[in-house]
Order: C-alpha cells, then structure tokens, then sequence
C-alpha cells in the first residue's frame, strides 16, 4: 500500500481520513483490497472488489454532498474501525440506490460503518443504515 502518510498505520490513517467523508472514496482508495466485500443490506447491496466498492462510495459520496453530518462515534476495536453517524439531506432527483425515496423529501440516515482490516488494507466493510423520512417544517 502506497500513502503519503508514511509510517502512519492503516487502521489511524483511515480514521484520520474520515474526518472529511466527502472526500473519503478519493482519499481512502489505496486503503481497500482488490477483493473487499462492500455491504449495506437495507438497501439490499453487496458489492465485490475495489473498483466496484469505490464507484458505489463515489455515488454515495455525490448524492449526500450536501447532506448535515454529525458523528455519533468513532473507534477502534481491534482490526475493526467503527464509524457511527447522523446525516440529514434532501433526497436528490436521482434518488438513492437500494432506498424508496420521494425527491424533496429530508431524509435522515443513521448509519454504523464498520471496517475490518486484513493485512493492512480494509477487507470487508458493512453499512448499517437506517433510513427515515422527515416530516417537513411548519
């Protein structure tokens, strides 16, 4: 694995990069194996391989750009990452793969990240997403 965080490990260096999620797919890249296992069941997706999981954290990263982004938590626990948060949004006109949304509707999504590291590299991660609509103001 190739970083210009030399000397950081993999497991700290993904936690650092975090900090700036729309970034994540661009920044993280080089952090999935060419085999990770990429899940996020509520929306009834299971993606294999590198290129495949980033093109889905690409689209994911695009349609919650503007999303209101509160982490919950982050921690390590052992070669697991866990990556807790709330994001608020507006549901964008092209929707969102794997969920049954109105465009215009506010969404708010909870989701537990969870990244298992193998060797260095993130091998498998799984998305526990809630996904509720919101009543609109007033």
């Amino acid at each position: 694995m190739r970083t210009d965080h030399a000397g950081t490990d993999p497991i700290s260096l993904a936690l650092q990069l975090l900090e700036r999620p729309a970034d994540w797919p661009l920044t993280a890249a080089a952090l999935y194996d060419a085999a990770v296992c990429w899940r996020a069941p509520a929306r009834g997706l299971l993606i294999d391989g590198r290129d495949a999981v980033l093109a889905q954290l690409r689209d994911d990263a695009r349609r919650l750009a503007s999303a209101e982004h509160v982490v919950l938590r982050r921690v390590v626990a052992g070669a697991r990452l866990i990556d807790e948060s709330a994001l608020t949004f507006i549901c964008p006109a092209d929707g969102v793969e794997g969920v049954k949304l109105t465009t215009g509707d506010r969404i708010e999504l909870k989701r537990t990240r969870l990244l298992s590291f193998a060797n260095g590299l993130i091998v498998d991660e799984l998305n526990l997403e809630t996904w509720t609509v919101l009543q609109p103001f007033g």
